[in-house]
């Protein structure tokens, strides 16, 4: 793989555990970013969810986001990265609220992995920690798969669907002061944890990849089930949300036929074959734990259960307080019996995010 870092010491922890963490904006460029974000207007703000700015309706403002994040982030990218493109730029929000937990998953597939390497600089814009949903990655997992990440999410089924609470529990939660920058391999297995805060957690991603590197991406066809093969360029990322490719493949259509006039670098190069892991639960959690330095996050997931006033061995805690105001009042109005595991079941977390990814509250 051609590297991404001027440092070889940052290139080699990059490349053995899937992420670094950096410095990269002073105060100042923080207080630009989050004064411009408060003075948008945004169609896809939700009262309480994770939502991107990426995900708008409105291209000429998603543009307008994307050139400003990177006019501030770009040139702190140039001492930092060798000879890279930025083809993404959005805000990434959580919303306050006991439910928006943001399940391990994988980015979609952007370059020829086998030569390139893609990846996102995800800068905190305030101070986050676990309390209000910091970023979560299970350290050396984008070594495990190496299969095509496909769109549209949740119709293209990721491996890791069926493993949410395999892999919770093995996620390290990376605390960051604001003006950090965590990049991360798009193939790193990442999470969050539910903001429990009284104010959005506002942060930026970009992505990123080698200049020399054709973009791309991968949709499964919904009639053969086959993954469309796209080279692409970054305007295709400004239009092609999730939600627009899962209301295509809803509609039995592909990017190409429902392409713009006007959108170029769109160009299909062919169809392949959708080719998955399919483990069962020892197997994944087999996987996860023969990498170095990943353990059982059991005290992680001891907080979260106990946020609902549960155990993890499903027993309710009738003598024990919950963790906030907040999670009091919404096991006490919803007066759900049902165990954390049980309320958060694999099933209810992807209907979840189908829900929020097709931009509905």
């Amino acid at each position: 793989m051609k590297t991404m870092f001027y440092d070889p010491h940052l290139q080699r922890q990059f490349e053995e555990k899937g992420y670094v963490l950096l410095p990269t904006l002073n105060k100042e460029e923080v207080e630009h970013l989050l004064t411009y974000y408060t003075n948008q207007e945004f169609d896809n703000k939700i009262e309480a969810g994770f939502h991107i700015s990426l995900d708008n309706q409105n291209e000429d403002l998603v543009k307008e986001v994307g050139a400003t994040i990177n006019d501030t982030l770009a040139p702190k990218m140039e001492g930092i990265l060798n000879n890279c493109q930025i083809f993404t730029a959005s805000y990434v929000i959580k919303e306050p609220g006991l439910q928006n937990i943001v399940p391990p998953h994988q980015d979609w597939t952007f370059v020829d992995e086998a030569e390139f390497c893609s990846a996102t600089v995800w800068t905190a814009l305030m101070d986050v920690t676990e309390k209000n949903g910091a970023l979560g990655v299970i350290p050396g997992s984008h070594t495990i798969f190496n299969h095509k990440r496909s769109s549209p999410s949740p119709q293209s089924k990721s491996p890791l669907a069926d493993h949410i609470f395999t892999l919770f529990p093995f996620v390290e939660v990376i605390e960051m002061k604001a003006g950090e920058s965590l990049i991360f391999d798009n193939r790193l297995i990442h999470a969050s944890p539910p903001n429990l805060s009284d104010q959005a957690r506002i942060a930026v991603g970009i992505g990123i990849t080698q200049a020399e590197a054709q973009l791309k991406h991968f949709y499964q066809n919904p009639s053969s089930g086959k993954l469309e093969e796209y080279d692409v360029d970054k305007d295709f990322f400004t239009w092609f949300n999730n939600k627009r490719l899962s209301d295509l493949f809803d509609s039995g259509k592909s990017p190409q036929g429902a392409a713009l006039s006007g959108l170029k670098g769109l160009n299909k190069v062919g169809e392949i074959d959708r080719i998955v892991p399919d483990l069962s639960k020892e197997e994944m959690e087999a996987r996860v734990m023969k990498l170095e330095g990943v353990e059982y996050n059991r005290p992680f997931m001891e907080r979260l259960a106990k946020l609902f006033n549960y155990s993890l061995d499903g027993s309710k805690n009738e003598d024990k307080k919950t963790n906030t105001e907040e999670a009091v009042h919404a096991v006490e109005e919803w007066k759900d019996e049902r165990n954390f595991f049980q309320k958060y079941s694999i099933g209810n977390i992807v209907r979840e995010v189908q829900w929020r990814m097709k931009g509905r509250p």
